[in-house]
């Protein structure tokens, strides 16, 4: 089956988040499906990175097409364009992406790929959509983002940016309310984003299609670890990572110090912010790893990984990554919500910062507990979230959008095997 992917950005190298998600899921839909790829330059890559990448993606891709962004990302048209966002009644996101020429550009592409099946990998690229009528479509949600801003307006302190932030989610809302159901499928990671989404369109159809890790790639190490240890890893420019470092070295950080004298914070994970850098620095038992090669190692080392969040949306493959390599995890409520984890079995939960710091040095000093969580957490990995599952989850959905007469008309989640 012929499948066109249409990503706002290059999925490729495979490092955090929803780059994780759409490399891994290529690679096993193409098992299955022949995939053109059709992928924004969203961060403004180098010609010679592209072809690199290019080359890597051609190992599951039939062809590979990649498009510059209409205005340079952050470039000053791209701010100036944010800044009169306001005034227009799409979200920025959808419009920063679009272009006439584009559009164009787009219908030659379906004109090469007439009957394929079209894959939307972000609702940013919504006001494309018009132009695939009588194209079956999949229109992948990696959170709900309307309740995601919803929820980092609420936290978000200046009024200004507030403000902003309340009127972007209003403007999702009403994204989510008029154009999911156009789709044949609206898959979504969790439980919890496809009842959100439900919630704004009724009609929608939905399949849950979870994140996932790399079990091969992600392997135990523990005789890597460095007692009394903490680990934070993940892309150290993105709002809600910033949001838990601040909170945790705050309000948990010191808790934990004056607990456990010798215990040691690693923060691993690319771009860091001058502020973070600063902060690091004035602490000599913080240690930021900026940019790393691989983040195995610096995770392997840990006795503890540590997932503060307090917003955002969809699920975190940071904790799934740390529970394959049989990490004990210590995590808030919203940093593991949509996860099939458990307290206490393969996970610690705690909200409070002294419920945190005391949780975190309940594992470091427990040595038969982090064992005992680290074994349980692989173990749910292996069973639910190989890669190989969750492409099993896609190829329902995509099944369902093909043939819908196989599938139940009410608006459905679809978990699939857990064995």
């Amino acid at each position: 089956m012929r499948l066109l992917w249409f990503s706002h950005v290059v999925p490729f190298p495979p490092k955090g988040g929803n780059l994780q998600r759409s490399f891994n899921l290529i690679r096993y839909i193409s098992t299955s499906h022949e995939i053109c790829l059709v992928a924004f330059n969203f961060q403004g890559e180098r010609k010679d990175r592209l072809r690199e990448y290019a080359s890597e993606l051609q190992k599951y891709c039939e062809d590979v097409d990649f498009w510059e962004l209409p205005i340079r990302w952050r470039s000053t048209r791209w701010w100036a364009w944010l800044v009169l966002s306001p005034l227009f009644q799409d979200p920025y996101g959808c419009r920063s992406f679009w272009s006439r020429r584009l559009t164009a550009r787009w219908q030659q592409t379906l004109q090469r790929h007439e009957g394929a099946l079209l894959h939307f990998d972000s609702i940013d690229l919504a006001m494309f959509a018009g132009a695939a009528n009588g194209f079956r479509k999949v229109l992948n949600h990696h959170n709900c983002e309307s309740a995601m801003t919803y929820r980092r307006a609420q936290r978000e302190p200046n009024s200004v940016k507030k403000a902003f932030l309340y009127s972007l989610a209003r403007k999702l809302g009403r994204l989510e309310r008029t154009i999911c159901d156009r789709f044949d499928v609206n898959t979504t990671v969790c439980k919890l984003d496809a009842q959100q989404l439900r919630a704004r369109n009724p009609k929608a159809h939905i399949h849950v299609v979870e994140n996932g890790t790399d079990t091969e790639y992600f392997l135990p190490s523990r005789n890597l670890e460095e007692p009394r240890s903490l680990v934070f890893a993940g892309s150290l420019n993105w709002y809600p990572n910033l949001s838990a470092i601040r909170f945790f070295g705050r309000e948990i950080w010191p808790l934990v110090k004056q607990r456990c004298p010798g215990v040691r914070l690693y923060l691993v994970g690319r771009f860091p912010p001058h502020w973070l850098v600063r902060w690091a620095k004035r602490d000599p038992k913080i240690v930021l790893v900026a940019n790393p090669e691989d983040i195995r190692p610096w995770v392997g080392r840990a006795s503890v990984f540590v997932c503060p969040i307090l917003d955002g949306g969809g699920t975190r493959l940071k904790i799934l990554d740390a529970l394959a390599m049989a990490k004990a995890v210590v995590s808030t409520t919203i940093g593991c919500e949509g996860l099939r984890v458990k307290h206490g079995e393969n996970i610690l939960v705690a909200d409070a910062p002294r419920d945190f710091a005391n949780q975190v040095v309940r594992v470091l000093e427990n040595g038969a507990l982090r064992h005992q969580l680290g074994a349980s957490g692989r173990a749910l990995v292996e069973r639910c979230y190989s890669w190989e599952k969750i492409a099993w989850q896609l190829k329902q959905a995509y099944r369902c959008a093909l043939h819908r007469e196989m599938c139940d008309e009410r608006p459905v989640v679809w978990i699939g095997p857990e064995t």
